[in-house]
């Protein structure tokens, strides 16, 4: 890879995200601002051959450091065999999101306190790692309509999910368990392709050491001391380019495992055209309250009493 702009600098206690891009300029604006929010100081982001203009946003952020980095996507195992070198050289030691373009992460009261202050509690319970729920969010209407502005927010572009049913499953590898269902395993069919939903669970947030690794995208990593806190990364897929970036992924058969995911959406979207995700049971986002009443997301008694002695 070919780092662009200037070398990232060794400064503790810094958070940093690592993100894998390609043509990405529609949803990367306001995942940055997101995590910036939250309280990012610093993203390492790998740009795959952007043709949409990702490279020269990127470039022009005070923040960010982008790597340049050749081949396809399926050929990187999903971008693993650049970032995790890239956090090798450059997270060790740093609290690190790890995250898609499309992904904001939520924890329970992040509307009240930053990602230092989650940091530091997980430092001080001895944890490095916390588990996620990917949460598929969808817009009211048809696909079409899900039409992010610029500089819009895409909560309110897309503001539904749905609250369940979500099944969990063993797997051999760290944390040894994996959720399905949601919107997609309820709209797609997956069956003909690869007989079962896309995986929903992730690790994103570790606090990274060299010689760590993520082994399938960050559904799976390499054993670490998990905290028992439910997270969410609320997932934006389902604009209004959602159609056009399935037939390029399928055309061009740029993901991992010759895009078998991209084939299922692409047989309903060619069968029905444009499509509506919400129906009587979704659920319009509110915020981590909501998603801890509806035991989407959850947490131990320890976070929030560590949240009440921070503010005396």
């Amino acid at each position: 890879m070919v780092i662009d702009g200037a070398p990232v600098p060794e400064k503790s206690g810094e958070i940093r995200a690592v993100l894998c891009v390609r043509d990405e300029l529609l949803r990367l604006p306001a995942n940055l601002d997101h995590h910036r929010r939250l309280g990012v100081d610093r993203f390492l982001v790998v740009d795959n051959g952007s043709r949409d203009g990702t490279a020269d946003y990127l470039a022009s952020q005070p923040d960010v450091h982008m790597f340049r980095a050749a081949g396809t996507f399926e050929e990187s195992l999903d971008g693993l065999a650049w970032t995790n070198p890239l956090r090798d050289a450059f997270c060790d030691g740093h609290w690190t999101l790890s995250l898609d373009a499309d992904e904001l992460f939520v924890f329970p009261y992040y509307e009240q306190v930053g990602l230092q202050t989650l940091c530091r509690f997980l430092d001080q319970a001895g944890a490095r790692t916390v588990y996620a729920l990917l949460l598929d969010m969808y817009g009211e209407g048809g696909l079409s309509q899900a039409v992010l502005p610029p500089g819009g927010s895409l909560i309110d572009t897309c503001a539904w999910f749905d609250p369940g049913p979500y099944r969990l499953t063993e797997v051999p590898n760290f944390p040894y368990v994996r959720f399905r269902g949601g919107v997609r395993a309820r709209v797609f069919d997956f069956q003909p392709w690869q007989g079962a939903p896309p995986a929903l669970n992730k690790l994103p947030l570790v606090k990274w050491a060299r010689g760590m690794r993520y082994l399938l995208s960050t559904h799976e990593m390499t054993p670490t001391t998990l905290y028992p806190l439910m997270t969410c990364l609320l997932h934006f897929k389902f604009l209004s380019d959602f159609h056009a970036r399935v037939v390029t992924a399928v055309d061009e058969q740029w993901h991992y495992g010759a895009a078998r995911d991209f084939q299922a959406y692409r047989a309903l979207l060619d069968a029905r055209g444009d499509i509506t995700l919400r129906n009587a049971q979704s659920v319009r986002y509110a915020g981590s309250q909501q998603l801890l009443d509806l035991q989407i997301m959850r947490t131990d008694a320890a976070w929030p009493a560590f949240l009440s002695a921070q503010m005396a």
